[in-house]
């Protein structure tokens, strides 16, 4: 059975606009047919979707060119208007996000920063949070199979979001794109919530290699901090 998602004490946001003040539920569908295809579509997850009823609207969509360089993903608004973009700088394996139109040189509002797993997801997600003055978050992303079917998201020890695809072997199956059922608490920024997902769906079948990116004095508490976190059952 799932764990309970818990209601932020403080809401995490890029975008602030997109932050729920109760627990939510949210599907990620990714439309591309490319293993690595950047088309993806957000919207609330409703209880009878599975049926095959007509979807709930767009909260945002997500495009890009499977061959980009920088893997470039856009994330817009359903009136088309950009929010943030998702890319990589170089070969390496952190990935940034940034307000659109902010160029190489602008500063993150996020980064993605892989760590060593040999079978789950394994990252780390460092937040400029919109609700804090920029203060940086750090939001713990871990898989909890090896099949990669669910992943728990953990804040300052508290879990605040899960991830559940909902079809086993829909990334094994030709012409099938699998979709994601994301649970979220009070506090949540639905657009980072989706962001986390497609940057899931693009590791899937590529594991990143581990990124030296670490937020000031991580190194010294980041091992008591899993400790931690798995006596709470962060790997049920």
């Amino acid at each position: 059975m799932a764990p309970s998602v818990s209601n932020l004490k403080q809401p995490i946001a890029i975008r602030t606009e997109y932050t729920v003040s109760d627990p939510t539920s949210i599907r990620v569908k990714q439309h591309s047919l490319s293993l690595s295809g950047g088309e993806f579509t957000v919207s609330k997850w409703e209880s009878d979707q599975s049926s095959g009823l007509e979807d709930s609207p767009d909260l945002l969509s997500v495009t890009g060119k499977v061959t980009s360089f920088h893997q470039r993903r856009h994330f817009r608004d359903p009136s088309g208007l950009p929010l943030f973009e998702l890319s990589n700088k170089s070969l390496g394996s952190t990935r940034f996000v940034n307000l659109p139109g902010g160029g190489s040189g602008s500063e993150p509002i996020a980064i993605f920063a892989p760590r060593f797993d040999w079978h789950k997801d394994k990252f780390d997600l460092y937040v400029k949070n919109a609700v804090a003055n920029g203060e940086e978050t750090l939001l713990e992303v871990r898989g909890q199979d090896v099949y990669k079917l669910r992943t728990n998201v953990w804040a300052n020890g508290a879990l605040v979001m899960t991830i559940k695809r909902t079809d086993k072997y829909a990334p094994y199956i030709p012409l099938k794109r699998p979709e994601w059922q994301v649970d979220v608490g009070a506090g949540m920024d639905l657009s980072l919530a989706a962001c986390i997902v497609v940057y899931m769906a693009e590791t899937m079948y590529h594991p990143s290699m581990p990124s030296s990116h670490a937020s000031a004095g991580q190194s010294d508490q980041g091992p008591l901090q899993e400790a931690a976190l798995s006596e709470k059952g962060k790997t049920e």
